[in-house]
């Protein structure tokens, strides 16, 4: 009996096999060959089914091992390709965070040359605030002083001018005078000028 006669009742339904596969049933089937030749087919009529079954569930695992194989392959590589990426990330990440100490660092050493700058600011404004309040206190007290000698100017310039009203009216009365001692008594003439003259250096020490 030939391998084709162990097939004649699965021809349908069957597959095509791998090499493996259709190695093995041939030296399956040469077994049954000989079975055959010895006894009767009769003695491997029931096998046949099963050992078909058996060939083709061993081909169709042979085939899925190898998808298996080929997808396991497939992950190897996309697991060589995530760990690089993954190793890549990490070495990345690990640039992020030593750059974001140095940052923090500097951050820190800026913040404290500004902590010093705007103290030494603020102590500057402070100065210049005093400096500016005892100015505006100086300025008051000028201000202040104006104003006395604004009111001892206006009461001195009521003095003079007092004065030199009277002064005016008293020269006025010694010109009557005078006129009147010319007409009465000529030798009093002698002692209008000096009066005159006492006056005009009263006028003058004032």
């Amino acid at each position: 009996m030939s391998q084709e006669v162990v097939f004649s009742s699965h021809d349908e339904s069957h597959v095509v096999m791998s090499e493996k596969v259709r190695s093995l049933a041939g030296s399956i089937y040469q077994e049954f060959e000989r079975m055959i030749g010895k006894y009767d087919e009769e003695v491997v009529q029931n096998l046949m089914p099963l050992v078909v079954n058996v060939l083709e569930c061993l081909d169709l695992s042979y085939t899925e091992n190898q998808e298996q194989e080929v997808e396991l392959e497939l992950l190897r590589e996309d697991n060589e390709q995530l760990v690089t990426q993954y190793e890549r990330e990490k070495q990345l990440r690990r640039s992020a965070e030593q750059k974001l100490l140095e940052m923090e660092d500097v951050i820190e050493d800026e913040k404290k040359t500004m902590g010093s700058k705007i103290e030494s600011l603020e102590s500057i404004v402070r100065m210049f605030e005093l400096k500016f309040k005892n100015s505006s206190d100086h300025v008051c007290r000028l201000e202040e002083k104006e104003q006395e000698m604004k009111k001892e100017y206006s009461k001195l310039h009521e003095r003079y001018t007092e004065l030199f009203k009277t002064h005016m009216d008293h020269i006025e009365r010694t010109k009557i005078l005078m006129g009147s001692s010319d007409r009465v008594d000529l030798p009093g003439r002698t002692r209008m000028p000096m009066s005159l003259a006492h006056l005009n250096r009263l006028v003058l020490e004032f």
